[in-house]
């Protein structure tokens, strides 16, 4: 397969299509959040959870992170969070589920984790609204990962260093990158920044670029550092060209 910068910028630029990526991508429902409020703070918990459950079948995900936006959340993340109404969350969820191994428990730890973050940013900052921007304020990229790790750690997103930390990197792409499909919201970083989004489809994908063949940190910087190469001020449009490569290649193996 010709996993080359000609060949990802000619499906970034000519194959890529914001309608269709929308249609399956899990930061659709993100998009979906947007119709109900401009808050950011709102549209950051929103897709940072929509990210944290982002593994395993499209269809579960959709499902799962609208119920949790829409019925748990009442299109009111940051409400949610700082008046503790997680607390209360899921108590007719059957066997405690939120969403596959993730549990009831887990997900009201790491929603008071959260929390503590943004009161403690309040406490610093008494004349200022909280966001999870303002939260990372300072940070360099690797830290900003490290400490959304930390958040999430009762739902298990990895461990920075180790594992590619996926979804968080996707929840970054999709605050940073300022070009379609994603958001722009945080300017306090920079797109060229931003580190790959791997999996183990995008690692069969990369095969032929890279040393590394499994899901780890270094296979996440030695592609990042491939892209960066490629195009130092948008790295990521790379990431894009091949999650468009891997749905075309998905639909193609279906009409088989």
């Amino acid at each position: 397969m010709d996993i080359s910068k000609s060949y990802l910028d000619h499906l970034y630029y000519h194959v890529f299509s914001e309608e269709r990526f929308l249609a399956i991508d899990p930061c659709a429902i993100v998009w979906q959040l947007i119709a109900h409020t401009q808050c950011q703070l709102d549209l950051e918990i929103g897709a940072l959870f929509v990210a944290m459950i982002t593994w395993g079948n499209r269809k579960a995900i959709r499902t799962a992170a609208l119920n949790m936006l829409g019925n748990e959340m009442q299109w009111n993340p940051s409400a949610f969070i700082l008046e503790q109404q997680y607390l209360d969350s899921y108590q007719n969820a059957k066997n405690d589920c939120v969403y596959r191994t993730l549990n009831r428990y887990k997900f009201i730890e790491v929603c008071e984790n959260i929390y503590n973050a943004l009161t403690s940013y309040r406490l610093a900052h008494p004349y200022e609204e909280p966001t999870l921007e303002k939260c990372l304020e300072g940070l360099d990229m690797k830290q900003c990962i490290a400490t959304i790790t930390e958040w999430l750690a009762p739902a298990k997103l990895g461990t920075m260093g180790k594992t590619a930390c996926k979804r968080i990197c996707m929840f970054l792409r999709w605050m940073i990158r300022t070009e379609s499909p994603d958001f722009g919201l945080w300017k306090s970083h920079k797109p060229s920044e931003l580190y790959a989004i791997l999996d183990v489809h995008i690692c069969q994908l990369t095969f032929p670029i890279l040393k590394h063949k499994q899901p780890s940190w270094a296979a996440c910087e030695e592609l990042t550092n491939i892209f960066r190469t490629w195009d130092k001020t948008d790295p990521l449009k790379y990431d894009v060209a091949l999650m468009t490569l891997a749905d075309r290649d998905t639909a193609r193996d279906k009409k088989k």
